[in-house]
């Protein structure tokens, strides 16, 4: 259908411009549960909705739960429009049938569980037109039809929007390349009589004109082009439509330097007309130029006139002026020197990175090297602007935050002039100006004085050295790539004093960042960073999300690859990370593309996963030089979706260097969720601790059962999900809790603290508003009177509570969400650390404390515990009574119990003299636990509870024996230069009785050790393994006079003799290059087993097994007596620790067993490598 507009609306045509507005038609409710919206592409043209030929428009169908479960409803458009598109699988659509513009829609029965409000499309395109007109877009919902009137634009076609206006202008612009100054005198170039000046004049009518005037004149010097005229008209037809442009004649009459004519113009138009002039009287314009040239002082500088042409329209009410610009500029003829270019000040560099203290000071300070520049020779008397007439003097004053280095040997060094310290330092650079002073340099405070002379021959560069002590004080300005770092600008400004007047000044800006708290490394995402995106940004209820993360180290950055490590903080509440088999890796080094045999990936103790390079990696590394650009890239999996939700996956990632110090962290957040094309209810409360929105939070409680904070802010959010816009939401209400009273809406800034509340009702966004009712205590998220949804991201309510009843969790649920408070009791445990001088394992009247032990608490998960007030709880150090406590825990709840452990590392020192006394012994009040205790499962429950019995006490003086078991090659019973050690030999401690008391082997280079042995007798037997006893039997016993370097095993049986150990043995000593030994007295390391090969099997080429007694012993160690590089590090089979009771595996005969089988080599690099 073809219609045209009302006269009406044609006569505001001129006032009114295009509009551009999003657009969804009044919903229609057809059928019951069903509103359909027609959403066109936004444009108006007066008032009527404007679609384009081809266009695709949507009809949105909302739906909810009051759609009969299994009803079929039909939908059918008009002739004027194709439906090109149908809904695809949708929660609650069982299946679609098309036919043509016909489409039927059947909805699941039974209804889906959690889904209450839901959107889908029926996508159209309009038909092709011959010409813009106005035409009705018809569509029918079970029969009931509703229509809209729009403009279908023809393609192409640009309706008229044309404001009243008159321009003049003129190309080119300025004629500046013609003129010449020669001797005094102005010249144009004779060319510029060939320069043609094209004028363009332009009317722009909404309304229509009859004899409308148009009147033009040009300045002296220039004259119209004869045959130039030319027009060109834009119109549309009535309505604005239809746009197109035609020649237009335009004969004005001309009168030597002026034109006049008049036109009829429809409305609206566009009229443009062009027309070109010449240059006509050079002379003329010359001598306006030579005017203004006669003005400049000295004969040079800049000089310019301007030929300005004037229009007139309308009977010359409106006037119109368009310039051509003459412009030359004549040089000084004694120019005098760029001293730009000859004073310069540098800085060693420009961005520092810097520790402050709270006050800002600076540990260490910054030193910072600058360079001032004095070249002289630009002053070479060639003309007498280049007479240097006094000496110059660099006056360079630092800011009250810095100070000059007078204390190093090297403060101020120079190149092309020799400086040394003036004996007085004047106040001002004009005193230090004297010929007394050239050649010398002197601080006062902060500034610094150089007198350079005036020697036209000299290029000095001196360079002087400054430190930055504090930034407070410093203007915050710059910029740093480091997250929660503050920049500060270091301004030092150089003057130089060569002349009667101002001298010539040089700023140098430098910028030092103030760093954060560097405990957990840095976020520099111009150093390392993390990318994670999720592949599926929608799944179904039952399905898993993957998520591919990305680790990039920047180059240049001094990380050397091979000795770094990335750990990946994974959420193991979100991933399944399970044997890791499921975790793909791949990455590149400095461009070369790295695949899984690149990378070596485990997890930590804290279920962290750690990304290092395996030996083919470091070997990449290695080929492509250190430092180079790293990524890496690995794929994790969700757990799968549990109904409706939606995740926000947090993921953080820490760089460590060397010795496991962290360098720098990232992180990310990607979220992925299981609605369609549905509406999201999520209610999250604010954690002034965590700074963050979450679903539980801890309140502190202040020990007499009130809160330490009671006004907390809700976030109610409204998250609409795909294409669910456009439509009328359904009311969201959420029952406050009773614990908690309304105190009212409050913006998202002020969500710690709950300030600034009003009663409401207040608007979130998107065409939505909240409000509360006290009658039902609830607050109701709806949408505006008159609107439809405007989707965009997340619309959220912020409603401030006051908590008023404490005693319990307080819930707040709305459907499938909550935010919970739970207050938080506080509980203490500790007692005491002491000497237990009668070694009974119980605490007695007089029995001393021992001060400086270190101890740590960990919750019923084993993890490290937060305290009530959202602290990390560190370790504490008993004082000088012993005693020692952890407060402020939160209370426990069923069985959990704290465990509190000595830091034995930390508390070394302390310790040193003691072993633990026996545990267990009497009531829990007053006896012992061993390096950690526990408290009572089921106490603790109740604010203020405290566990005094977690007590520790210790007796003095333990000892350690050991030392090595070797092959005896020259059979003389001692330990010589070059032999072997034997790894892999079982070694007992026996008490006097014989009874064994602990079991160890040797260590891949043959040592062994007993530690933290009581005082008593002891012996020591060795075993020979069965593979070993093939080849080995002991050497002879007490060869020599040396007991550390002769055999102690009787070679029947591998016995020793007694061993005494108490401080009479005078074998004891305290250092032990081969391991560490924790036994308070030291080590006795004389009792060693030589053996010797046996005779061996003649029988040679029948079949059974034969041996070489020449070749080499695969499980022989290469370290000598005098141990080696590695000699020091234990087994890591026994992960490093020394043997006190039960059996164990040492490397050593782990290394055997992999050299047998010709790889023990690279295994053992590869494990020297984890061991690192």
């Amino acid at each position: 259908m073809r219609r045209t507009l009302s006269a009406a609306r044609i006569a505001v045509v001129a006032a009114l411009a295009l509009l551009l507005t999003v657009l969804a038609l009044p919903a229609v409710a057809a059928t019951s549960g069903i509103t359909s919206s027609l959403l066109l592409n936004g444009a108006t043209y007066h008032g009527t909705d404007v679609v384009d030929e081809g266009d695709e428009l949507t009809l949105r169908v909302q739906y909810n739960t009051q759609v009969q479960p299994g009803a079929t409803v039909d939908f059918e458009l008009g002739p004027n429009v194709k439906v090109t598109g149908v809904p695809s699988a949708n929660t609650a659509i069982e299946s679609v049938r098309q036919d043509g513009n016909k489409v039927a829609i059947s909805f699941k029965d039974p209804w889906p569980t959690g889904v209450n409000q839901g959107v889908f499309d029926l996508k159209f395109t309009v038909n092709e037109v011959e010409g813009s007109a106005e035409d009705t877009i018809v569509w029918k919902v079970d029969g009931e039809e509703t229509s809209i009137e729009v403009i279908v634009r023809d393609k192409g076609d640009e309706f008229a929007n044309v404001s009243e206006g008159f321009s003049k202008g003129v190309a080119p612009g300025h004629l500046d390349s013609f003129v010449t100054v020669v001797d005094g005198t102005v010249r144009l170039k004779p060319e510029i009589v060939d320069q043609d000046l094209t004028y363009t004049l332009r009317v722009n009518s909404p309304e229509a004109r009859d004899d409308f005037e148009i009147a033009d004149r040009l300045p002296a010097g220039l004259g119209y082009v004869a045959g130039s005229f030319s027009g060109q008209l834009t119109s549309w037809d009535a309505a604005g439509l239809n746009r197109k442009t035609a020649p237009f004649t335009f004969a004005p009459a001309v009168t030597g330097q002026q034109f006049s004519g008049a036109v009829d113009l429809p409305g609206p138009s566009i009229l443009a007309i062009t027309y070109r002039a010449e240059v006509t009287d050079v002379a003329a314009i010359e001598a306006l130029l030579q005017a203004q040239y006669d003005r400049l002082a000295g004969g040079y500088g800049q000089f310019e006139t301007v030929l300005t042409n004037t229009a007139s329209f309308g009977s010359a009410s409106v006037v119109r002026e368009a310039g051509v610009r003459l412009r030359h500029s004549v040089a000084n003829p004694n120019p005098g020197p760029n001293v730009g270019a000859l004073f310069g000040k540098t800085a060693a560099w420009s961005t520092k990175n810097v520790v402050t203290d709270e006050q800002g000071n600076l540990a260490p300070p910054a030193d910072l090297t600058y360079t001032l520049k004095a070249d002289l020779r630009g002053w070479d008397g060639s003309n007498p602007n280049k007479v240097l007439s006094r000496n110059v003097v660099i006056s360079d004053a630092l800011p009250t935050q810095a100070s000059w280095r007078i204390d190093a040997d090297d403060f101020i060094t120079a190149t092309g002039i020799t400086l040394t310290e003036a004996e007085t330092c004047p106040t001002s650079p004009a005193a230090f100006a004297g010929d007394a002073f050239v050649g010398q340099y002197c601080v006062d405070g902060q500034r610094l004085l150089v007198n350079v002379g005036k020697d036209t021959t000299t290029n000095a560069s001196i360079a002087v050295k400054a430190q930055l002590n504090t930034v407070d004080g410093l203007t915050v300005a710059g910029s740093t790539t480091i997250k929660d770092a503050t920049p500060y600008r270091w301004r030092n400004v150089a003057d130089f004093h060569y002349r009667d007047g101002n001298p010539h000044s040089v700023t140098r800006d430098v910028t030092v960042v103030a760093l954060p708290d560097t405990t957990g490394g840095v976020n520099d995402p111009s150093v390392f960073t993390k990318a994670g995106a999720a592949r599926q940004q929608s799944v179904e209820p039952g399905e898993s999300v993957t998520v591919d993360y990305t680790f990039t180290v920047a180059a240049g950055k001094g990380i050397d690859a091979r000795e770094s490590r990335i750990v990946d903080h994974v959420d193991t509440d979100v991933f399944e990370l399970g044997d890791l088999s499921g975790v793909t890796v791949k990455g590149t080094y400095d461009g070369v593309a790295l695949d899984a045999s690149h990378f070596d990936l485990r997890t930590n103790a804290d279920e962290d996963l750690v990304i290092d390079l395996s030996a083919a990696g470091d070997a990449v590394v290695s080929a492509r030089g250190a430092d180079k650009r790293f990524q890496v890239t690995i794929a994790l999996t969700t757990k799968k979706f549990v109904g409706k939700e939606t995740r926000t996956i947090k993921n953080k990632a820490t760089l460590f260097g060397l010795d496991d110090v962290p360098l720098h962290w990232s992180d990310t957040v990607s979220e992925a969720t299981s609605y369609g094309d549905e509406a999201e209810v999520r209610k999250r409360i604010w954690d002034n601790v965590a700074q963050e929105w979450t679903e539980s939070i801890s309140a502190q409680m202040d020990g007499s059962g009130s809160l330490v904070q009671d006004r907390y802010v809700y976030r109610i959010e409204f998250i609409p999900h795909g294409s669910y816009d456009q439509v009328v939401i359904l009311p969201v209400v959420d029952e406050l809790p009773g614990a908690v009273d309304f105190l009212g809406f409050v913006d998202e800034a002020d969500r710690a603290t709950g300030a600034g509340a009003t009663t409401g009702p207040v608007d979130i966004g998107g065409n939505l508003v909240a409000s509360y009712d006290a009658g039902s205590e609830s607050v109701t998220i709806r949408q505006k009177d008159g609107t439809r949804l405007q989707a965009g991201g997340s619309l959220a309510a912020y409603v401030a509570v006051k908590v008023n009843d404490a005693s319990a969790p307080i819930v707040n649920q709305i459907g499938d969400t909550f935010a919970e408070i739970v207050p938080l009791r506080s509980v203490s445990v500790g007692d005491f650390v002491w000497v237990d001088s009668d070694r009974d394992g119980r605490q007695d009247d007089g029995e001393p404390g021992i001060e400086g032990v270190v101890l740590e608490v960990v919750g019923p998960d084993g993890k490290p515990v937060v305290d009530v007030f959202g602290q990390p709880v560190g370790p504490v150090t008993t004082g000088a009574d012993g005693a020692y406590t952890f407060d402020h825990l939160p209370a426990l709840t069923g069985d959990g119990t704290y465990t509190v452990r000595i830091d034995r590392d930390a508390s070394a020192e302390a310790l040193k003299p003691y072993v633990p006394t026996k545990a267990g012994a009497g009531d829990r009040v007053l006896d012992s636990s061993t390096w950690e205790a526990a408290t009572v499962p089921g106490e603790l429950h109740e604010d203020g509870d405290r566990d005094p019995t977690l007590d520790f006490g210790f007796v003095t003086k333990t000892y350690a024996i050991g030392d090595r078991v070797w092959i005896d090659t020259d059979k003389d019973g001692v330990q010589g230069p070059g032999e072997k050690s034997l790894p892999g030999v079982t070694v007992e401690l026996l008490d006097e009785d014989g009874a064994v008391l602990a079991t160890t082997t040797t260590d891949r280079d043959g040592r062994y050790a007993f530690d933290e042995l009581a005082a008593g007798t002891y012996r020591v037997r060795f075993t020979l393994t069965p593979e070993q006893q093939r080849t080995y039997e002991f050497t002879q016993r007490d060869a020599g006079g040396d007991d550390a370097l002769d055999s102690d095993a009787d070679p029947a049986n591998g016995l020793t003799v007694v061993i005494v150990l108490d401080d009479s043995n005078a074998a004891l000593q305290g250092d032990y290059e081969h391991r560490e030994i924790t036994a308070t007295q030291g080590i006795d390391p004389t009792w060693d087993a030589g053996v010797v090969v046996k005779t061996p099997p003649t029988e040679i080429g029948t079949g059974e097994e034969t041996w070489d007694p020449e070749g080499d012993d695969p499980a022989v160690s290469e370290e000598s007596g005098s141990g080696g590089p590695d000699s020091s590090e234990p087994a890591e089979a026994s992960d490093g620790q020394l043997s006190r009771t039960g059996t164990s595996i040492g490397f050593g005969l782990v290394a055997l067993m992999l050299a047998l089988f010709g790889v023990g080599g690279a295994i053992l690099w590869s494990g020297r490598r984890r061991a690192l």
